[in-house]
């Protein structure tokens, strides 16, 4: 029982590590010269922004409060791959979430305004995705997110088009609410532009923004026990992934024990003692026992 207990801690270790927060400062804690660290302040005629500590509930600290006069204001981020990898991994559900509190405007006040960029970091101009001409269902998930309405294809427009939903007007409650959207990557995705936009005379506090592998994707992702493997002395044949994958093995308590490239199937465990172990491959794990 003691074993099984463990060996669930470290899955569910595993999980909390894919909900990293890839934003940087994503609640505006930090700031420099009147711009909260880290992000991208725009706008096409005027607004002005202000740290304040009318923070989303749960949270402390401060917030981004954004007045805007006329035009259009963005607040946005360009997110790179985790574990420096050239594009973002399309096997991998991601989520993103803002927590808002509109406290001034028409009702059509602020909307998410996120996309896929196929350019690498720093290289002019930035190239977006390029949203297929056509619908199908399979490529819903893969165009830009903006809304809500996430990537759900409107009643009249064009597909990739007119996803223009905004944010619920939460202005007469005083109640903040959370938006999130759950999607995956196409291929060749290199970089992930966070952003919100708001509109003309809106003011929105804005907290606790986060992009990451969703959290709640990562159970069914984790695929416990879908690997194929057998265990001969010391040499461990792993029969359903590519030569060349990386093997890591893991104790019970969740520190790594050996990383190794497949090779003819097998790997070799070195200086392992008598016990319970899991083996992992991407997204697949399985227990073994020395």
């Amino acid at each position: 029982m003691k074993k099984i207990t463990l060996l669930l801690s470290f899955i569910a270790c595993l999980i909390f590590a894919q909900a990293q927060n890839l934003l940087v400062n994503p609640s505006f804690e930090t700031w420099s010269a009147n711009v909260p660290t880290g992000w991208i302040l725009t706008t096409t005629v005027g607004g002005t922004v202000t740290q304040v500590t009318t923070t989303a509930p749960g949270q402390t600290g401060s917030a981004l409060q954004v007045a805007g006069s006329t035009g259009t204001y963005s607040i946005q981020q360009n997110v790179v791959p985790p574990a420096s990898a050239a594009t973002f991994d399309t096997n991998k559900t991601y989520k993103l979430s803002v927590s808002y509190l509109v406290t001034a405007g028409d009702g059509t006040d602020a909307r998410v305004w996120s996309g896929l960029v196929t350019s690498a970091p720093n290289v002019t101009p930035v190239t977006y995705y390029a949203v297929p001409a056509t619908h199908a269902d399979s490529l819903i998930t893969y165009i830009p997110i903006h809304g809500p309405g996430g990537n759900i294809v409107p009643a009249t427009g064009t597909y990739g088009n007119d996803l223009n939903g905004y944010l619920l007007d939460n202005r007469t409650s005083a109640v903040w609410h959370t938006y999130s959207y759950s999607f995956k990557f196409p291929a060749g995705i290199a970089q992930f532009n966070f952003a919100v936009r708001q509109y003309t005379a809106a003011t929105v506090i804005w907290d606790n923004l986060f992009f990451g592998i969703d959290p709640n994707a990562g159970v069914s992702e984790l695929k416990a026990d879908l690997l194929s493997v057998s265990l001969k002395g010391n040499t461990l044949s792993v029969n359903n992934v590519t030569d060349g994958s990386t093997v890591d093995v893991y104790s019970t308590l969740g520190a790594k024990v050996q990383s190794s490239k497949l090779e003819n199937k097998a790997i070799q465990l070195n200086n392992l003692s008598k016990g319970l172990y899991v083996v992992r491959v991407g997204n697949m794990t399985t227990k073994i026992m020395m």
